[in-house]
């Protein structure tokens, strides 16, 4: 019981490594996404410092680079979003299966244990 129980522990610290370095390269990509975000900002503040807005070739030109840029975020942050929310309900998983190990399988210790001491004192 004890060596399955270490193994179910080995087992899920490791998966949760797994997940926290995944986790971690996919945040590294998401402040490349907000990177690119900042950037599209700083360009339309560009363009309106410029005036560009109020003419209608430019604003149609600005529109055009807006809009690709905007998909270009979109197609980054979608699968990101994604890929992070499955590691994170793989975590919460992993977390419950330690809870249900460690603290589950420390009260059934005791209550044996506890069983034991009962059965002696009769």
């Amino acid at each position: 019981m004890q060596q399955q129980t270490q193994h179910i522990l080995e087992k899920v610290v490791l998966e949760n490594s797994n997940n926290f370095y995944s986790l971690s390269a996919q945040m590294i990509q998401l402040e490349v996404v907000q990177q690119a975000v900042a950037h599209l900002m700083d360009r339309i503040d560009e363009i309106v410092h410029k005036g560009w807005d109020k003419d209608r070739g430019m604003a149609y030109c600005a529109i055009n680079e807006i809009k690709d840029t905007l998909r270009l975020i979109d197609m980054a942050f979608f699968p990101l979003f994604k890929e992070m929310s499955e590691e994170i309900n793989t975590i919460n998983i992993h977390a419950q299966e330690l809870y249900d190990t460690v603290i589950e399988g420390t009260e059934q210790t005791s209550k044996v244990t506890t069983g034991e001491a009962e059965i002696q004192s009769v």
